[in-house]
């Protein structure tokens, strides 16, 4: 008996002839006009946010906690892991993050109103995969 992989395992068997009797909008990767615009609209809405963050790291936030939120944040690394890259303890790393967290919601309450929402929550610890 041959192994067969996972994937094969859960593979499902069409016929050819009735994926071409399927029409574009049957298909599972259609969005509506509707959803592209609203997918479009929300991108250039997260580009602003994000050059308004990287603008405030640069201005209120030290060396070391722009670089815990960069590891964090923008490289997904764990906070154990942005201790091992800083040379800190998993622990100071956490704080560090929590604290340049606290500086930009106070910013975007004092500036830019409702920038706050869009602002993530102190992170917690995630279990190593």
């Amino acid at each position: 008996m041959t192994e067969r992989s996972r994937a094969s395992r859960y593979a499902v068997y069409v016929n050819p002839q009735r994926i071409d009797l399927r029409t574009v909008r049957e298909a599972m990767w259609y969005e509506s006009p509707e959803e592209v615009e609203a997918g479009l609209e929300w991108g250039e809405e997260k580009e602003k946010l994000l050059r308004w963050v990287q603008r405030q790291m640069g201005r209120r936030l030290t060396k070391r906690e722009r670089k815990c939120i960069e590891l964090y944040y923008f490289k997904g690394l764990t906070c154990r892991e942005v201790g091992e890259k800083t040379g800190t303890d998993p622990s100071s790393a956490y704080r560090a993050i929590q604290r340049a967290i606290r500086k930009l919601h106070a910013s975007a309450e004092k500036g830019e109103g409702n920038l706050a929402r869009a602002m993530p929550k102190a992170p917690r610890f995630r279990k190593p995969d």
